[in-house]
Protein backbone atom coordinates (compact mmCIF):
# COMPACT_ATOMS: atom_id res chain seq x y z
CA UNK A 1 0.00 0.00 0.00
CA UNK A 2 1.55 3.23 -1.03
CA UNK A 3 2.45 5.72 1.87
CA UNK A 4 0.29 8.68 2.91
CA UNK A 5 1.58 12.19 1.35
CA UNK A 6 2.83 14.08 3.96
CA UNK A 7 0.34 17.45 2.91
CA UNK A 8 -2.64 15.16 4.74
CA UNK A 9 -4.69 14.87 1.18
CA UNK A 10 -5.08 11.31 0.30
CA UNK A 11 -3.37 9.92 -2.49
CA UNK A 12 -5.51 8.66 -5.80
CA UNK A 13 -4.31 6.00 -8.32
CA UNK A 14 -4.62 9.32 -10.39
CA UNK A 15 -1.74 10.98 -8.94
CA UNK A 16 0.49 7.85 -8.26
CA UNK A 17 0.29 6.64 -12.16
CA UNK A 18 -1.43 8.71 -14.60
CA UNK A 19 0.29 6.99 -17.67
CA UNK A 20 -2.15 4.30 -16.88
CA UNK A 21 -5.30 5.94 -16.44
CA UNK A 22 -4.79 8.14 -19.90
CA UNK A 23 -3.46 11.37 -18.53
CA UNK A 24 -1.46 13.75 -20.64
CA UNK A 25 2.25 13.69 -19.16
CA UNK A 26 4.01 16.95 -19.23
CA UNK A 27 7.26 16.51 -20.16
CA UNK A 28 9.92 18.35 -17.38
CA UNK A 29 11.43 21.38 -18.47
CA UNK A 30 14.77 21.33 -19.54
CA UNK A 31 17.68 22.94 -17.21
CA UNK A 32 21.12 24.30 -17.47
CA UNK A 33 22.39 20.37 -17.34
CA UNK A 34 20.51 18.76 -20.22
CA UNK A 35 22.98 20.58 -22.30
CA UNK A 36 24.04 17.37 -24.47
CA UNK A 37 21.87 17.24 -27.04
CA UNK A 38 21.47 20.91 -27.64
CA UNK A 39 25.16 21.75 -27.53
CA UNK A 40 26.83 18.60 -28.83
CA UNK A 41 30.03 18.79 -30.58
CA UNK A 42 31.47 16.67 -33.37
CA UNK A 43 34.29 17.39 -35.35
CA UNK A 44 36.93 15.43 -37.78
CA UNK A 45 40.19 16.70 -39.32
CA UNK A 46 41.48 14.58 -41.75
CA UNK A 47 45.12 15.35 -43.84
CA UNK A 48 47.87 13.70 -45.34
CA UNK A 49 50.85 12.60 -42.67
CA UNK A 50 53.75 14.23 -44.74
CA UNK A 51 57.39 12.82 -44.56
CA UNK A 52 58.29 13.66 -40.70
CA UNK A 53 58.07 12.33 -37.57
CA UNK A 54 55.19 14.48 -36.08
CA UNK A 55 51.63 15.87 -37.23
CA UNK A 56 49.58 18.04 -35.39
CA UNK A 57 45.68 17.84 -35.93
CA UNK A 58 44.01 21.18 -34.06
CA UNK A 59 40.55 20.91 -32.88
CA UNK A 60 38.66 24.28 -32.06
CA UNK A 61 36.66 24.97 -28.76
CA UNK A 62 34.52 27.66 -28.83
CA UNK A 63 35.86 30.69 -26.41
CA UNK A 64 33.99 30.69 -22.98
CA UNK A 65 33.16 26.63 -23.33
CA UNK A 66 34.50 23.88 -22.14
CA UNK A 67 34.62 20.10 -24.52
CA UNK A 68 33.34 17.37 -22.41
CA UNK A 69 34.94 14.34 -25.18
CA UNK A 70 32.82 11.34 -24.97
CA UNK A 71 34.03 9.79 -27.49
CA UNK A 72 36.92 9.46 -30.03
CA UNK A 73 37.94 7.16 -33.08
CA UNK A 74 40.66 7.76 -36.06
CA UNK A 75 42.12 5.99 -38.83
CA UNK A 76 45.80 6.36 -39.74
CA UNK A 77 47.12 5.09 -42.98
CA UNK A 78 50.99 4.40 -43.56
CA UNK A 79 53.17 2.49 -45.15
CA UNK A 80 53.08 -1.71 -44.35
CA UNK A 81 55.57 -2.22 -42.12
CA UNK A 82 55.32 1.39 -40.45
CA UNK A 83 53.62 1.93 -37.33
CA UNK A 84 52.13 5.26 -35.34
CA UNK A 85 51.41 6.31 -32.49
CA UNK A 86 47.82 8.65 -31.35
CA UNK A 87 48.52 11.39 -28.45
CA UNK A 88 45.11 13.63 -27.62
CA UNK A 89 46.94 16.88 -25.93
CA UNK A 90 44.09 18.86 -23.60
CA UNK A 91 44.30 21.68 -21.46
CA UNK A 92 41.78 23.11 -18.73
CA UNK A 93 42.95 26.46 -18.32
CA UNK A 94 47.14 26.95 -17.50
CA UNK A 95 47.09 22.67 -16.48
CA UNK A 96 47.57 20.65 -19.69
CA UNK A 97 46.98 16.38 -20.11
CA UNK A 98 48.47 14.39 -22.38
CA UNK A 99 46.60 10.85 -23.25
CA UNK A 100 47.77 8.41 -25.25
CA UNK A 101 45.32 6.66 -27.35
CA UNK A 102 46.03 3.33 -28.69
CA UNK A 103 46.21 2.59 -32.28
CA UNK A 104 44.89 -1.58 -33.57
CA UNK A 105 46.69 -2.43 -36.80
CA UNK A 106 43.72 -4.44 -38.77
CA UNK A 107 45.54 -5.06 -41.68
CA UNK A 108 47.29 -4.41 -44.80
CA UNK A 109 45.29 -2.77 -47.45
CA UNK A 110 46.68 -1.65 -50.99
CA UNK A 111 50.48 -1.74 -49.17
CA UNK A 112 49.40 0.61 -46.25
CA UNK A 113 49.30 -0.55 -43.01
CA UNK A 114 45.39 0.64 -41.30
CA UNK A 115 45.55 0.95 -37.79
CA UNK A 116 42.52 1.86 -35.87
CA UNK A 117 41.52 3.75 -32.62
CA UNK A 118 38.12 3.76 -30.91
CA UNK A 119 37.87 5.05 -27.37
CA UNK A 120 34.72 5.83 -25.13
CA UNK A 121 35.88 8.23 -22.98
CA UNK A 122 35.29 11.45 -20.76
CA UNK A 123 38.02 13.91 -20.85
CA UNK A 124 37.71 17.96 -20.61
CA UNK A 125 39.46 20.32 -22.42
CA UNK A 126 39.64 24.01 -23.00
CA UNK A 127 42.12 23.46 -25.91
CA UNK A 128 42.36 20.19 -27.51
CA UNK A 129 45.08 18.85 -30.38
CA UNK A 130 46.10 15.16 -31.21
CA UNK A 131 49.41 14.13 -32.43
CA UNK A 132 50.22 11.80 -34.67
CA UNK A 133 53.95 10.74 -34.18
CA UNK A 134 55.26 8.03 -36.84
CA UNK A 135 58.46 6.07 -37.06
CA UNK A 136 59.56 6.82 -40.76
CA UNK A 137 60.24 10.13 -41.55
CA UNK A 138 60.61 9.54 -45.25
CA UNK A 139 57.38 8.13 -46.25
CA UNK A 140 53.75 9.59 -46.96
CA UNK A 141 50.56 8.67 -44.93
CA UNK A 142 46.86 9.96 -43.71
CA UNK A 143 45.00 10.06 -41.14
CA UNK A 144 40.99 11.01 -39.44
CA UNK A 145 40.51 11.64 -36.27
CA UNK A 146 36.72 11.85 -35.11
CA UNK A 147 36.05 13.56 -31.89
CA UNK A 148 32.52 13.79 -30.26
CA UNK A 149 30.80 14.89 -26.87
CA UNK A 150 29.02 18.13 -25.95
CA UNK A 151 30.25 21.67 -25.02
CA UNK A 152 29.56 22.80 -21.53
CA UNK A 153 28.87 26.80 -21.18
CA UNK A 154 31.25 28.39 -18.61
Amino acid sequence: MPAKPKSGKKSTLLTQHPKRLGKKIVPAKLTACDCRARNAFHEWQDGTLPPSFNMMFHFSVPANHRLVIEFVTASIYVPAGEMARLRMFTGLGPNPSNLDLALTPQGIVNGQQVLVATHCIRAYADSLDFNVNRDNPVTTGSALICVSGYLEPL
